[in-house]
Parts: structure tokens; sequence; C-alpha cells
């Protein structure tokens, strides 16, 4: 559950991220679009990954002790750093990168943990 859930909001981070500048800069807005713009929707999006992403990782790592679901979470929160001190321009790949890191960390760390109870 955890997991899924990690790999849901990172997804809806790479839609945000991604999309919202594509719609940006075709100049198509709809009602709601000043709120998914926002800072503070950055803000509770990282919140929200950060504390899924300390909730699972180190549980999943008791269990299967494996260390690279973690650490490639490690590097995506890495990579979003990266994507805070960017250029807007070159921030967004910075944040598909890490968006698709953790999404990926998620579902090793799922995997792992499925083999683990199967297995």
């Amino acid at each position: 559950m955890r997991d899924v859930l990690g790999a849901a909001c990172s997804g809806l981070c790479l839609i945000h991220c991604a999309l919202l500048p594509v719609l940006a800069a075709t100049g198509t807005s709809f009602i709601g679009f000043a709120i998914l713009s926002s800072e503070s929707m950055h803000l509770w999006l990282s919140v929200a990954m950060l504390l899924i992403a300390l909730w699972a990782f180190p549980s999943g790592w008791r269990v299967h002790k494996r260390l690279l679901p973690g650490l490639l979470a490690i590097a995506a929160a890495v990579l979003m750093l990266f994507a805070l001190f960017a250029s807007e321009a070159s921030g967004v790949y910075w944040v598909v990168a890490s968006c698709l890191a953790i999404i990926g960390a998620h579902l090793m760390n799922r995997h792992l943990l499925s083999a683990r109870a199967n297995g």
C-alpha cells in the first residue's frame, strides 16, 4: 500500500511538473490552473513524496534487506534538489528524472516485498 501510494503521488508530481509548463506555453488555462501552478502546490507534493518515502523505504528494508530501492530514492531526492536550484527551463528535466527514479524505487520496493512474502 505504501509503495502504491508513493508511486501514485510521484506520478501526480510528474504529471503536474511536466504538463503544466506545456499548458502554460500553449496559453491553455482552466479552473484551478493558478492553484496547481502555485509554489505551495510544489511544497505540498514534495512534502507528501518525502513523508511517503520515509514511511515506505525503511520498513521495506527491514523486511527484504535490499539497499537498492532506498538508494534509488536518495538519488531521486538529490535530483529533486538539483531541480530546485536549476533554471526553470532545465528544472523540469530534473523533476521528471526525479519522479521516474522515485516511482522506480517504489515499484522495486513493492516487488521485493511481495517476492519476500510469496517466497
